[in-house]
């Protein structure tokens, strides 16, 4: 989704590499994320725009879109399921992310929207099923204030993490990178 696609500070886009957190990777990628995206539509994508560029190692973050939507919490980890299994199948390695926090409070002034009341509970879900996975990097606890929200700091519109935030995105995985890869 957008988170990974790339863009923040409410206006800026995926093409200022800045708010991208692979700009601050030390290991090539390819950026796959698409703003909008929900669980369903990155699996539905998965054979069009995954496959063809032969990974060996994939990183897979989604989910938020679809839980503030109002997607259940099974519905999204059906979707990554169904994501894990099409990599599996096609040897390479799924490699999956924590859901950083949102902070409703920050999303409403950004953008005038509510989120839904249960949102922790759905994300806690979530991401207690990818912590269960083989593969998987744990950003959530670092980019949290002390309301389990992300701080305005990492993310103003509550939504997209910053450029500071997507600096600490990338320094999360950094660090546990050479983890999921061996």
């Amino acid at each position: 989704d957008s988170i990974t696609h790339g863009g923040g500070a409410i206006s800026y886009s995926p093409a200022d590499l800045e708010y991208s957190f692979q700009t601050y990777l030390n290991f090539p990628v390819v950026n796959l994320g698409k703003s909008g995206d929900t669980s369903q539509t990155m699996a539905d994508r998965f054979d069009n725009d995954v496959l063809p560029y032969h990974p060996r190692l994939l990183i897979i973050l989604g989910g938020t879109n679809s839980l503030r939507g109002g997607a259940s919490a099974e519905q999204v980890i059906e979707d990554l399921i169904i994501i894990r299994e099409k990599c599996i199948n096609n040897g390479i390695r799924p490699i999956f992310l924590t859901l950083p926090p949102i902070n409703p409070a920050a999303i409403n002034r950004a953008f005038n929207e509510d989120t839904t009341p249960d949102w922790r509970q759905q994300f806690d879900k979530v991401n207690a099923f990818i912590r269960a996975q083989r593969y998987y990097i744990d950003i959530e606890p670092n980019m949290c204030n002390e309301n389990r929200e992300l701080p305005v700091y990492y993310g103003i519109d509550g939504l997209h993490p910053d450029i500071e935030g997507k600096k600490m995105m990338a320094q999360i995985i950094n660090a546990h990178w050479s983890t999921v890869t061996r």
